[in-house]
């Protein structure tokens, strides 16, 4: 047996089949045919082998043969190649001078280099918390506690009102909705564009809020206001008036949501509130933390710890992505060309139920784009090799770091989120725990526990603060699904889970 390394990651096996089990297998796939086919002067399966050759020709014989035969010897010759393959392999070619010879293409796995990957580094600056952010929190949660009166008079700055609302926005026609993959939009906007001639000449309106008594607080805090501007041209409104306001924003606004679109919102006023801020005091503070601050230095100094977690959180996110990312582009990759063929098919799936929100598909996007399969294959070629790369990288990163779950943290895990849930009967609790502890949702856990240590290692190893590695090998792989790894970063990668008992956890 040869074998070939070839470019594309792939391997060439060339074998050949000796004499002998040739004519083994050629006739027990006679005595096959026999028993299948009507041969004149033979009862089913009795026919001699040279009658069958001769009734049904060589090549007949021949392909049945290979049916089996092809498929022993190229099991045999895995093993003998010591080769992983990615996926099933093909008989590539078959020679019949001067001896039977068959060549098979076999898809290597992937391989995956990381590299000197722990002295990856990047400057790490920590979140600094101010006091006018303690602040703004501080008169947020003052504003929960809010005492509210109804009042007959027209509505002031401050006030809550409540309403019969109707807005409807105004797209431009080439702008695309916000609620799909970048991807996926991009591919929308454009079938949204040319499925006629008279989507570009008109604008499209959709209703994007229908509400019965919605309640809006007038205020020009941007972080608390229905929408920047409508307080200014609702101040002023009685109960039972019914006002109608346009909101247009300029082509660059800061929301990408909002900018170039033009709102037009109906509402009738049901309800004027007036609204009494509590003091900011002890007394306020006891009150606002549950009685876990005594004073209201006390609750500014939680709220300050609160804010600084979180700002952390996020500052270490967006941190071990850029790690994460310089990881990537250390790394040496090497797959087959099925295996990008594979991520294509699930870009172009996922672009299709997207599509199929708009009422469109992909086949109308091909038509509309005058694309046919290979052309929009092609385009995606490169997000899936990116994809790809990226979900490599992590799995082998997680088997590098020696991350894993053991049964007990996960266990610990689903009993701290069951006890976060309040309100409920010791039966509903109950019925969480098993739902929670059901295969798809104890694993999807382990995975988002496995992911969080893992973006934790990537800050330390980015800092120059990662330990020696002295975690034991997971006992078990869990293999992540490519619509799971897509969610989280843009292909996430295998996860383990390591069991203290001899039961798969």
């Amino acid at each position: 047996m040869q074998v070939e390394h070839l470019e594309n990651h792939t391997a060439r096996l060339i074998v050949d089949v000796p004499e002998e089990r040739l004519n083994a297998a050629m006739q027990r796939a006679a005595k096959r045919i026999a028993a299948k086919v009507n041969i004149p002067g033979f009862r089913k399966g009795k026919a001699p082998f040279a009658v069958v050759v001769n009734y049904v020709g060589q090549q007949a014989v021949m392909d049945e043969a290979l049916e089996d035969l092809g498929n022993e010897i190229y099991r045999e010759s895995l093993q003998a190649a010591a080769l992983e393959p990615y996926t099933t392999g093909s008989l590539e070619d078959i020679k019949t001078e001067p001896t039977l010879q068959l060549i098979f293409s076999v898809p290597k796995a992937p391989e995956v280099d990381l590299g000197d990957y722990r002295q990856v580094r990047h400057e790490y600056t920590p979140p600094a918390i101010t006091d006018e952010q303690v602040q703004e929190t501080l008169e947020s949660l003052r504003e929960r506690y809010a005492e509210e009166t109804e009042v007959d008079r027209p509505a002031e700055m401050g006030d809550l009102i409540k309403v019969d609302i109707h807005g409807e926005v105004i797209h431009q026609h080439n702008q695309a909705q916000p609620d799909a993959t970048a991807e996926a939009q991009a591919a929308a906007e454009t079938a949204d564009e040319q499925a006629t001639e008279a989507a570009a000449e008109r604008d499209r309106a959709e209703t994007f809020i229908e509400e019965t008594d919605f309640e809006i607080l007038l205020t020009t805090d941007p972080k608390r206001a229905f929408m920047p501007n409508f307080t200014e041209q609702a101040l002023g409104v009685k109960v039972g008036e019914t006002r109608t306001v346009s909101l247009t924003y300029p082509a660059d606004y800061e929301n990408p949501r909002m900018a170039g679109h033009t709102f037009n919102i109906t509402f009738t006023v049901k309800q004027v509130k007036a609204r009494q801020l509590p003091e900011l005091d002890d007394e306020f503070a006891k009150r606002a933390s549950d009685g876990r601050a005594e004073t209201l230095a006390d609750l500014k100094a939680r709220l300050r710890a609160d804010l600084e977690a979180n700002a952390k959180r996020e500052a270490d996110e967006a941190y071990s992505d850029i790690i994460f990312q310089k990881i990537v582009e250390g790394a040496t990759v090497r797959y087959p060309e099925a295996m990008v063929e594979d991520y294509i098919d699930d870009i172009l799936e996922e672009l299709n139920q997207n599509l199929r929100q708009r009422g469109l598909s992909l086949e109308m996007l091909k038509e509309v784009q005058k694309k046919d399969d290979a052309a929009l294959r092609a385009e995606y070629r490169e997000t899936a090799i990116n994809r790809l790369k990226r979900s490599l990288v992590m799995q082998t990163l997680i088997a590098a770091e020696k991350i894993s779950v053991r049964a007990a943290e996960l266990d610990a895990q689903i009993e701290s989120m069951l006890s976060s849930i309040g309100g409920v009967s010791a039966e509903q609790a109950e019925t969480f725990r098993r739902m929670f502890r059901a295969d798809a949702n104890r694993r999807d856990i382990g995975l988002r526990m496995v992911m969080d240590r893992l973006k934790e290692r990537l800050v330390a190893i980015g800092r120059g603060e990662a330990t020696d590695l002295t975690m034991p090998v997971a006992e078990t792989q869990i293999e992540i699904p490519q619509s799971e790894a897509q969610a989280e970063s843009s292909a996430l990668p295998a996860a383990s889970e390591t069991s203290e008992t001899d039961e798969k956890a």
